[in-house]
């Protein structure tokens, strides 16, 4: 006789400190049970959670045990931490070097800087203009998720450089409405999958505006403003996702949700253009050039007037009000979110003070309005069927639940 057998890890922070511990399997046993009093559950007047009590976190970055995948060594650190090595950039003397067959100086743009309004595209374009002498094209991907603060640093940066601004986009909200499809056809599969790939249709919509306003300029040469720093990718290369089969696409989700989904990105390629221009270099510039948020936006601000909102515990990522939702969807899949991500990174790396990123993080994540997040899906137009699937039932209420997380996984005994 076979049997299914279902473990699932439960870990309650109760408000006295103690953290507890359940591993139950369905072969109508409990193979443990155990109470830990304060092993994962420290307490920390400086990074308050749940009752006053935080997970145990990596002693370098602040990486919380909750993190699937994520384990502490016997020196307190986590595998990124442990393994991590600095990364040094190639130099300015090699960007120079490798753009200079791509700048046409007879030409009136020579170079396209693509711009969302956020800190790191502003700063790129800056050092195209101040410091590489470039006559370049500000190219921004309309993607209906803009804030009002991306819009006015848009503005107001590329006046100052008196660099052309060119919106890309299309008037049938493309955007949204593949970010509504894509969330309803991932729905069933869960909130790994469905934050994945909330962000695709930005993705898509950068590079082809980019290539195509380089086409129609005879222009060669793209410098981005991405960095390694703020990268995510190594997290997740720990606790891969497997992406559904299209059987089971068909048998899970609504097959009109797949169908919209397809037709909506091909309107959107179609609008844009899917080819690169022939030659084409594209640049990323901090693999050239350090990546350091304090003079990053100590520059911009003085010499171009940009600005984060006054609220914002942070600068990072202003430019897209999807970002909270992908934010407490992260949280929602990992253990672990987006922002707690980025700053473990920039922590790791020198870029952050770890207090600072600690108290900064607890701040985004008290400020998260669960209901508001909801809100905005609904306005896109995604049902609420398909919302509930992918949030938690009892997070009714504003704020996330640090305290409480429940990891699963399935295997077939014989």
């Amino acid at each position: 006789m076979s049997l299914w057998r279902f473990e699932v890890v439960v870990v309650i922070a109760s408000p006295k400190g103690a953290a507890i511990s359940l591993l139950i399997i369905s072969d109508v046993e409990i193979a443990s049970l155990s109470l830990a009093m304060t092993s994962n559950c420290k307490r920390d007047t400086k990074s308050s959670g749940f009752g006053g009590c935080v997970m145990e976190r990596c002693r370098k970055c602040i990486m919380p045990v909750t993190a699937k995948g994520i384990t502490l060594n016997d020196e307190g650190l986590c595998q990124l931490c442990h393994e991590y090595r600095e990364y040094i950039p190639i130099g300015e003397d090699l960007l120079r070097s490798d753009i200079a067959p791509h700048v046409q100086k007879s030409k009136k743009y020579n170079c396209i800087v693509p711009v969302s309004g956020g800190r790191d595209s502003t700063y790129a374009l800056y050092y195209a203009v101040r410091h590489l002498g470039l006559k370049p094209i500000a190219v921004h991907n309309d993607n209906d998720f803009e804030t009002e603060i991306a819009t006015r640093n848009l503005d107001v940066v590329t006046s100052r450089l008196n660099v052309p601004l060119v919106r890309v986009g299309t008037k049938k909200q493309l955007a949204k409405k593949i970010v509504a499809r894509k969330f309803a056809m991932n729905a069933p599969f869960g909130a790994q999958l469905v934050v994945a790939q909330t962000c695709e249709a930005c993705e898509i919509g950068f590079e082809s505006a980019a290539y195509k306003i380089a086409r129609k300029n005879g222009i060669t040469l793209i410098i981005w403003g991405d960095s390694k720093d703020e990268s995510t990718d190594g997290y997740h290369q720990l606790v891969p996702g497997r992406v559904p089969t299209l059987f089971e696409r068909l048998f899970f989700s609504n097959i009109m949700h797949l169908f919209a989904y397809k037709y909506y990105k091909y309107c959107m390629k179609s609008d844009y253009g899917y080819n690169s221009p022939d030659g084409l270099k594209e640049i990323h510039l901090y693999d050239y050039i350090r990546w350091d948020q304090n003079v990053i936006v100590d520059t911009i601000r003085k010499h171009l007037g940009w600005d984060a909102p006054e609220d914002s515990p942070t600068t990072w990522r202003i430019d897209c009000s999807l970002v909270p939702l992908v934010n407490y969807l992260t949280e929602q899949a990992y253990g672990v979110s987006k922002i707690e991500l980025g700053f473990s990174n920039m922590v790791r790396n020198g870029k952050m003070d770890r207090d600072d990123a600690l108290q900064r993080a607890e701040r985004i994540k008290k400020n998260a309005d669960v209901e508001k997040l909801k809100s905005s899906l609904r306005e896109i137009g995604v049902a609420p069927s398909a919302i509930d699937m992918v949030f938690c039932s009892d997070d009714t209420k504003k704020g996330f639940s640090p305290g409480f997380v429940v990891g699963a996984k399935s295997g077939f005994k014989a």
